[in-house]
């Protein structure tokens, strides 16, 4: 039965064009809802076997166990146990950024353990080999898989302190007590990954289960307290200077513009970026170029084929690296509460960095001082970096301020976070 508005959209087609397109457009509407339907149906299904998993049935007096547990002192940290998530990229920003964490503790006496928790089927000494690559410092680490369903909680190893590295993990940590303090290792609010609703419901619980927070910039620490209470120490991630830093740009005729494309991940807003980057090409045509990278996608599917340099996933943090060193100006999106890696990085590259106005983010971001901001609109973030292309001087002076702001070294924050765990454990 067709009602309202579609029953007079539908007279206004058979009226116009006629019944043969009436038709047409039906069948068009009526298959689209179909897929829409299954669609939802799937993912509701999918979302229902994986929360339906027991690590994620808890109770009040789970958490009041896990809370009694860790309410001892430690005399000293020797041995460490962190759950982490399988993952594919070891050099992506926060899983390298938690190997980077263990290594600096491995150097302070702190034996090892890793709990890759949800692949039963992992290539431990390839993943291993690996890591030991990138952090020599964790060549003796012991890395282990966990299966609930052949094995309890209670049988990994004893350990003076244990991590959860992202909110599934804090269900297995919250289960898991033989350990004498629980720390969370928090990059990003979680719950801001889904829409208000069953995964947002169980990712926003992990702030109240007692973990002591190791968090990832101070507006996100500030946030987290200020909303759950949540206490604990933060650090700002300091740019690895090995792959990012700058160099004297070549005076050119083109504006090298760089975006961070990632379509599959709605905090970075590829769908206004790539408004933004349409709105820029019909302004300033063969005046700019315009590179993205971070995901791979088809460009073509956007109107843009030929107009973009579209670098998909690079292959090495090198790489990554000469990509910004070469590009003047670079602009992302982040819509949760940390402002993501890309800025540091586009700053210490010397790249003038365009973002979007977000307050979680304002310990760092100094509005037309080291970078400019606008709000997500395209028309607005696509002004804010016109500015910088009509303004060399202006986009010198932001990109110079820009590498003047980040001077964090990576050796200072990780000892101010081991310094508050030795103090926290007493």
């Amino acid at each position: 039965m067709i009602k309202g508005q579609s029953f007079k959209k539908a007279a206004w087609v058979l009226k116009n064009e006629g019944p043969i397109s009436f038709g047409k457009k039906s069948v068009k509407v009526a298959i689209s809802k179909v897929v829409k339907e299954k669609h939802h149906r799937l993912k509701t299904s999918d979302e229902y076997n994986y929360l339906s998993n027991t690590v994620f049935q808890i109770t009040e007096k789970d958490i009041l166990k896990s809370k009694k547990v860790t309410s001892g002192e430690i005399a000293k940290v020797s041995s460490a146990l962190w759950f982490l998530p399988y993952f594919k990229h070891i050099t992506f920003g926060g899983i390298f950024t938690i190997l980077r964490s263990m290594e600096y503790f491995a150097k302070q006496g702190v034996k090892t353990t890793i709990i890759i928790y949800d692949n039963k089927y992992l290539d431990l000494k390839k993943t291993k080999a690996e890591i030991s690559k990138h952090f020599p410092g964790l060549s003796d680490v012991e890395i282990m898989t966990c299966d609930l369903e052949r094995q309890s909680l209670d049988e990994l190893p004893h350990v003076d302190i244990a991590f959860a590295t992202i909110w599934m993990s804090a269900y297995f940590l919250l289960k898991y007590n033989n350990t004498k303090r629980k720390y969370y290792f928090i990059q990003d609010y979680e719950p801001l990954f889904y829409q208000a609703g069953s995964m947002y419901a169980l990712a926003e619980s992990t702030y109240r289960f007692g973990f002591t927070g190791v968090v990832n910039t101070p507006g996100l620490l500030w946030s987290v307290n200020q909303r759950h209470a949540q206490e604990g120490v933060s650090f700002v991630p300091a740019v690895d200077k090995r792959y990012y830093y700058p160099f004297k740009k070549k005076e050119t005729k083109k504006v090298k513009i760089f975006f961070y494309a990632r379509p599959g991940n709605p905090r970075n807003a590829f769908e206004l970026g790539v408004l933004i980057i349409q709105d820029l090409i019909k302004k300033y045509g063969h005046r700019i170029e315009v590179v993205t990278a971070g995901a791979d996608w088809d460009e073509a599917d956007y109107g843009l084929k030929g107009l973009i340099i579209n670098k998909g996933l690079l292959g090495s943090l090198e790489e990554v690296g000469d990509l910004y060193r070469s590009c003047d100006i670079g602009f992302v999106f982040m819509l949760s509460k940390h402002p993501s890696y890309q800025p540091f990085e586009f700053m210490a590259c010397g790249m003038a960095t365009v973002t979007n106005r977000n307050e979680d983010n304002l310990w760092l971001f100094r509005d037309r001082e080291n970078c400019l901001l606008a709000e997500p609109s395209p028309a607005d973030m696509a002004e804010k970096i016109s500015i910088l292309v009509d303004s060399p001087a202006l986009r010198k002076k932001i990109a110079k301020e820009g590498q003047r702001s980040i001077n964090f070294d990576w050796d200072t924050e990780l000892q101010k976070i081991w310094d508050y765990i030795k103090i926290s454990g007493r």
